[in-house]
């Protein structure tokens, strides 16, 4: 007979016991429940102020990439500009070389109307002698 009682006992024992124990376990859950909530709260603007520098970040990225296409535009164009300057200089060049050409084609051509020119004006006199006799 002994043994009824503590069977009666123990169940309702054991349930207490493991009531206990969940509350505990209930107890410290919600003690790191509200720390967790604290190191949210604090977590919170911090996550918020980056956020906010990745959103500046990429607004200025998309600036300079702007930029970037921008400035390779103008690279194209200058790089179309650079070839038609050295095109139109090395006609400059060729006109230059003809216009020399021509320039001494002109001067051999008048040295030799010069030279003729001065071969037909001039009479052939024979030497004088200083007393003014010919010879």
């Amino acid at each position: 007979m002994n043994m009824l009682p503590i069977k009666h006992f123990f169940f309702p024992c054991l349930c207490a016991s493991l009531l206990m124990y969940h509350t505990g376990c209930v107890c410290s859950a919600h003690k790191e429940l509200n720390t967790k909530s604290a190191e949210m709260k604090n977590i919170h603007p911090d996550l918020y102020l980056k956020e906010k520098t990745i959103s500046v970040l990429l607004d200025r990225l998309s600036l300079k990439d702007q930029e970037i296409g921008r400035l390779t535009d103008e690279l194209h164009s200058a790089r179309v500009i650079i070839k038609d300057l050295k095109s139109d200089i090395e006609k400059l060049r060729e006109i230059d070389v003809q216009v020399e050409e021509k320039k001494k084609e002109v001067d051999s051509s008048m040295a030799e109307t010069i030279s003729v020119n001065t071969q037909e004006g001039t009479p052939k006199t024979e030497p004088t002698t200083p007393g003014g006799e010919q010879r």
